[in-house]
């Protein structure tokens, strides 16, 4: 019985052996390169709105509002010159462009001293165990901006107590590292001592 005739790379039901491709699909480029510096001035100021359109969306909270691509059209405007007959109209989208990250600015650092307040809060709930776990019973009150200000209260301090403190462990140390920026210590009678801690 004579064998089927197969072409080099086919199976003997004619089945081929390369890997299938998928179809050459056209894929949007964004302008980088050789291409963004021949943009025309009215083609980065379409590019700059669209950038700023881009998702954008406000929210009752900052932390869900969409900002847009911000960084892609601050690039854009920053390419039309002065000369320019859309410099006008770009200088007005660069005033919302900036307007949105200065409140991407600030939602940033009020998320970071929010953390940073619930770090400082986390702390004194294992400062308090840890003490009550060696039958040492210390009151700790947080206070002052962000909480950074630390009291600490236990008739057992006495002066030499607070040197060795001070002096000899990184007890202060690490309050820094958590941002805290002055450490009271009293004996819960008239002896007050205070320490600021420089950043």
């Amino acid at each position: 019985m004579e064998e089927p005739h197969m072409h080099d790379g086919e199976l003997s039901d004619g089945r081929s052996l390369s890997p299938k491709r998928a179809p050459n699909k056209g894929v949007k480029k964004s302008k980088t390169g050789e291409s963004f510096s021949r943009m025309a001035p009215s083609e980065h100021l379409d590019e700059a709105r669209r950038a700023l359109a881009d998702g954008y969306k406000l929210d009752e909270s900052p932390a869900k509002t969409v900002w847009g691509r911000v960084g892609d059209a601050r690039r854009h405007l920053k390419e039309i010159q002065p000369e320019s007959s859309q410099y006008v109209a770009a200088q007005d989208l660069m005033h919302q462009t900036f307007l949105r990250e200065k409140r991407i600015e600030n939602l940033c650092i009020n998320l970071a001293n929010e953390l940073m307040v619930k770090q400082r809060e986390m702390l004194v709930s294992e400062l308090e165990q840890y003490y009550v776990n060696r039958g040492l019973f210390i009151d700790i009150e947080l206070s002052g901006p962000d909480k950074t200000f630390m009291k600490l209260m236990c008739s057992l301090f006495r002066e030499t107590s607070i040197e060795r403190i001070v002096d000899q462990t990184n007890f202060f140390a690490h309050l820094r590292k958590a941002c805290f920026k002055r450490v009271v210590l009293s004996d819960n009678d008239e002896n007050v001592w205070t320490y600021k801690l420089p950043q």
